[in-house]
């Protein structure tokens, strides 16, 4: 079974950023699978504009903007879908767009678990596996999750086959899929 890295489609849309000096964006980096629904705050965000180009032909009409692999963002419809589908795995929490009159949502995945064998490796051995896209996971650990997060790698967002077709079946866009590695 193929493990997949979720992340943004950067060739064919743009994508949410989050707004400078905005403080309620400060904890991001420490989700890590616990709930947030408490002490939820929002993200501040942007659509992305390079200053380099004077014209981006990229779609602006995206369902999904995940510019780093843990910061999964989405419409109103996918985050219906994607509720639906991983009841009691997801939570799906309102962010502030800048300029944007529609609902969008952060989906903070829940699933952690022990899904990268680590067995017996070096940190080196590791990290040049995952940056190989080399990876091999623990098919057991993962179980029935077709999203999840590894408990050491825990601010990426990885998938298997049968959410990339999920993904597809929903002709869901603005998300690419990078194989990080196998499941045994």
């Amino acid at each position: 079974m193929n493990i997949y890295e979720i992340g943004q489609d950067f060739d064919n849309y743009k994508f949410f950023v989050f707004k400078e000096e905005d403080k309620s964006n400060k904890d991001v980096w420490d989700y890590n699978g616990q709930s947030l629904v408490n002490e939820w705050k929002g993200l501040s965000l942007e659509l992305f504009k390079d200053k380099r180009k004077k014209k981006d032909k990229r779609s602006e009409d995206f369902d999904a903007s995940c510019y780093f692999s843990g910061c999964l963002i989405v419409n109103k419809r996918t985050s219906l879908l994607l509720a639906e589908k991983l009841k009691g795995q997801i939570e799906v929490l309102p962010v502030n767009v800048d300029g944007n009159t529609s609902n969008y949502y952060f989906i903070n995945v829940l699933n952690t678990v022990d899904a990268l064998n680590i067995e017996s490796k070096s940190n080196e051995e590791i990290l040049k596996m995952m940056r190989d896209n080399n990876g091999i996971f623990n098919k057991g650990n993962i179980g029935s999750y077709i999203i999840f997060r590894d408990s050491l790698f825990n601010n990426n967002y990885y998938c298997t086959d049968e959410f990339v077709d999920f993904v597809k079946q929903y002709s869901i866009t603005g998300l690419k899929f990078t194989c990080a590695g196998i499941a045994k």
